[in-house]
């Protein structure tokens, strides 16, 4: 993102280990006078971005295509989180680490701040928007309402567009099995989510059966992974019930044009809405294959008939001239 750049320290051998991070901290501070903040996810890290641009050094802890609970702390961290000034959290239990890379960094000054719930909706979106907008009003003392303002009119104007968009594919009728993570924003969109499954490293066979059958007999469209977790799981089931495979992401950034949340929401509903226009044009194919099979079904019935017909006809206009000889 445009407001991260490399964190910079002493000696080369803390270098390596944070070459892939992506905000300055020692010096950053007395250099610029901005304050540093951490983010464990971009789910946060991506409205602190937006809300305060080149007026902060940001670091988000997890990269975006991962699960938080991947986290691989490096001895960097450390360094990083003790230099910063604000860290904001989701208290989520993929968060487990955080407790000791806190410890480790002892940092008495470091203010704490929560931002829980539901973020990958719209409405939970602008809930995240004015909780990280606010926190950083009052702690950084300056006034972000216009930023906050902007952020909560472009989640209205991708709402707006979802809303529009699951009536004209008729959303509601689109029968959806998907991880279980994805369920809240998918049900959002206007779906019909019939079946959630959690990591495919925690099914049982009797579970992946289940999923089967509920999807042949439901008639399920689409199967969508979530990138975070796994992006292969869903497609083994919709090859088998002729559904269509999306993986959405439930993190900003993880895949370009996803930077902030709106932009992150619109781009799982255009999977949605596009996987739902392949779906239907390929169950019209199916049908009209249907249609073409029964069509030449009915001609070589009617055809045999029609030979049978000319056969007994035959027979009889013979059997009536060797009576009259």
């Amino acid at each position: 993102m445009k407001n991260k750049k490399m964190l910079t320290f002493g000696t080369a051998l803390m270098l390596l280990p944070m070459l892939f991070l992506s905000v300055t901290v020692t010096g950053a501070q007395a250099a610029d006078d901005k304050p540093i903040i951490v983010c464990t996810t971009s789910a946060v890290g991506s409205v602190v971005e937006a809300c305060l641009g080149d007026t902060a050094e940001v670091l988000v802890l997890v990269q975006p295509g991962l699960c938080p609970a991947d986290f691989d702390m490096k001895p960097g961290y450390v360094d990083a989180v003790s230099n910063a000034q604000i860290l904001f959290k989701q208290g989520i239990q993929g968060e487990f680490w955080l407790d000791g890379l806190l410890e480790a960094a002892g940092s008495p000054d470091l203010i704490v701040v929560t931002i829980p719930g539901v973020y990958n909706t719209p409405e939970g979106a602008k809930s995240y928007i004015r909780g990280v907008g606010g926190n950083l009003s009052q702690l950084l003392e300056i006034n972000l309402d216009s930023k906050i303002s902007e952020m909560l009119t472009e989640v209205d104007t991708v709402s707006g567009w979802i809303t529009s968009q699951a009536e004209t594919y008729a959303a509601s009728n689109v029968k959806v099995i998907c991880m279980a993570w994805l369920r809240t924003f998918i049900e959002s969109a206007g779906f019909n989510v019939v079946a959630t499954y959690n990591p495919p490293e925690t099914l049982s066979a009797g579970d992946i059966t289940t999923l089967l059958e509920t999807a042949r007999t439901e008639g399920v469209a689409l199967v969508v992974d979530n990138l975070q977790i796994d992006v292969e799981f869903g497609e083994g089931i919709a090859s088998q019930v002729g559904a269509e495979h999306l993986v959405l992401t439930n993190f900003p950034d993880a895949i370009p044009n996803t930077e902030t949340l709106p932009k992150m929401l619109r781009y799982n509903a255009e999977q949605l809405f596009n996987g739902t226009v392949m779906w239907q044009s390929t169950s019209a194919l199916k049908a009209e294959k249907v249609e073409l099979q029964n069509q030449v079904t009915i001609f070589q019935i009617t055809t045999s008939l029609a030979v049978v017909v000319v056969a007994v006809e035959a027979v009889l206009l013979y059997a009536r001239r060797k009576k009259k000889q």
